[in-house]
């Protein structure tokens, strides 16, 4: 990669560097545009830079474009749709960043060297001419990135404090320049800088943090960059609560790991869906705050719950108590309370927030199945699929199969003698599953009647009492007892519910 001299651009790329030329202007590739053309590989997003002013960038882009967007123009950015190319031209800059502030005093540049010698890492500080491919690379950005270095440009101290957020990016980029066969990682300088420094992430914003820290959960290799935002400090400005997973003991009998641990394997292990990352990551977070021990009387056998390992005096026999088991009692709901707080701390969609606080809150619905003493009925198994959907409107937020996507991938770090057992009855709850949903959209079953019939009947104009008796007519379609669209007797069922209820009776 050190002796590559150019790269391939694409011709319209090549053609608005021609245009910006014939106008006395430089124009450069930049950024993760250029590393992926190192690796051989196309993007179409593209970041340009250019001497050229904002006016004159929107100027020379108007011809090419199909449309521009002028969002970070006082930052000195133009976007423009070229082609099939997303592309962001941003004059030549030479920030200067003041104590405490989450923007720079944006100052333009006058040379590609002063706009290279600002950016944060070598890998991202090679430019290539838009119009010949050439690669200019005062920084040996291509040998870091052949090698898999995260090098700070010049002193890492001063990169870092110019803007905070390049801490969360250096581990983005370890983690996702990652590879099976070669470990990125950051130079130790660039590591002590962001080990003792991590409090400046306080003054960034919280949609920034929250992109990268997205861009990490979704990486193909999340647990390494998981592991280094804990190694390094990183995570108390991010996800707090997700701290106190470390050296927490599970029962051994079903894990292998601490609660830590399990959850970099379960969240590594699991499909690289947004919520499903999201879900996993959260899905044993309120276990430290429900951790208590099982302790057995070594004389009588008595059991007794506290919330510490020390040693008691039993209150049957008055011998000693010892613990013998670890319980997380409601960990799940916890769980979902937590990551509720901490999606909306760092300005999730709501949507995204339901969604991933129903899969945490339900993810222990499967082991209910493992640990049934009987065969669930199909009438459980339609509660199931139906309890673990979620829909706002039109739009589904979460279902039965993300679930036991979550599932799957939490057996994963089970113990290796109760793996076995657990992989034959999630496969066994998969296939009950697929058998009732192929005889129903269990999802979309809905009372036989509507508001509008239900106050038809009953003369009566609107009030909850429409919502008591559709839930109970649509609980007993799910059940089985009611015919989707049996409305005759629903009515009947809908007459019986009022009157054992009441509800109609005046106060």
């Amino acid at each position: 990669m050190t002796e590559v001299k150019t790269v391939n651009v694409p011709e319209p790329l090549i053609h608005l560097g021609e245009a910006f030329s014939d106008a006395g202007h430089e124009l450069y590739l930049v950024g993760g545009f250029v590393r992926d053309a190192l690796g051989g590989h196309t993007s179409h997003d593209v970041d340009v830079t250019t001497g050229a002013r904002p006016a004159e960038i929107k100027k020379l882009l108007r011809p090419k474009a199909k449309y521009l967007w002028t969002v970070g123009e006082r930052f000195g950015t133009i976007g423009a749709r070229v082609d099939s190319y997303d592309i962001e031209v941003t004059t030549y800059r030479n920030d200067l960043y003041t104590e405490g502030s989450r923007h720079p005093e944006v100052r333009f540049g006058t040379s590609l060297i002063d706009d290279l010698s600002r950016r944060d890492f070598t890998i991202n500080a090679v430019a290539a001419d838009a119009r010949t491919g050439e690669i200019h690379d005062p920084f040996n950005g291509r040998r870091d990135l052949e090698f898999g270095v995260i090098r700070a440009v010049s002193d890492p101290l001063e990169r870092m404090h110019d803007d905070p957020l390049r801490m969360l990016r250096a581990v983005r980029f370890e983690t996702t320049l990652t590879t099976n066969e070669k470990l990125a990682a950051m130079t130790p300088d660039l590591e002590v800088a962001i080990e003792e420094n991590g409090h400046w992430l306080s003054s960034i914003s919280a949609e920034r943090i929250r992109e990268e820290f997205e861009k990490i959960l979704i990486s193909e290799h999340v647990a390494r960059g998981l592991r280094t935002l804990v190694r390094l400090g990183l995570m108390p400005y991010i996800v707090p609560e997700f701290i106190e997973t470390v050296n927490v003991e599970q029962e051994h009998e079903f894990h292998h790991k601490d609660v830590f641990e399990h959850t970099l394997l379960v969240t590594q292990n699991i499909n690289e869906d947004s919520i499903l990352r999201k879900a996993a990551f959260f899905h044993d977070i309120g276990k430290p705050r429900t951790l208590v021990y099982e302790h057995r009387c070594t004389y009588c056998g008595a059991k007794s719950v506290l919330s510490d390992t020390r040693k008691e005096d039993c209150e049957r026999c008055g011998d000693r108590t010892l613990p013998t088991k670890v319980h997380f009692y409601g960990h799940e709901n916890v769980g979902a309370t937590i990551a509720r707080k901490a999606m909306r701390r760092l300005a999730y969609p709501q949507n995204e927030t339901d969604a991933v606080a129903h899969l945490v809150s339900n993810h222990m619905r499967p082991m209910g199945y493992a640990l049934a003493r009987d065969p669930w009925s199909d009438s459980a198994i339609r509660r199931f699929i139906r309890d673990t959907h979620l829909a706002r409107g039109d739009k589904e937020l979460a279902n039965v199969d993300l679930l036991l996507e979550l599932a799957r991938a939490d057996i994963t770090g089970s113990a290796s003698r109760r793996r076995y057992i657990a992989e034959e009855s999630w496969r066994s709850l998969k296939h009950r599953v697929d058998e009732v949903r192929a005889k129903d959209v269990i999802e979309k079953l809905k009372s036989p009647l509507d508001g509008n019939q239900l106050m038809q009947h009953f003369g009566r104009g609107p009030g909850r009492w429409i919502k008591h008796i559709k839930d109970y007519l649509e609980n007993e379609v799910v059940e089985g007892r009611l015919g989707k669209n049996d409305t005759g007797k629903a009515i009947q069922v809908a007459e019986d519910y009022a009157r054992e209820r009441c509800l109609f009776e005046e106060g």
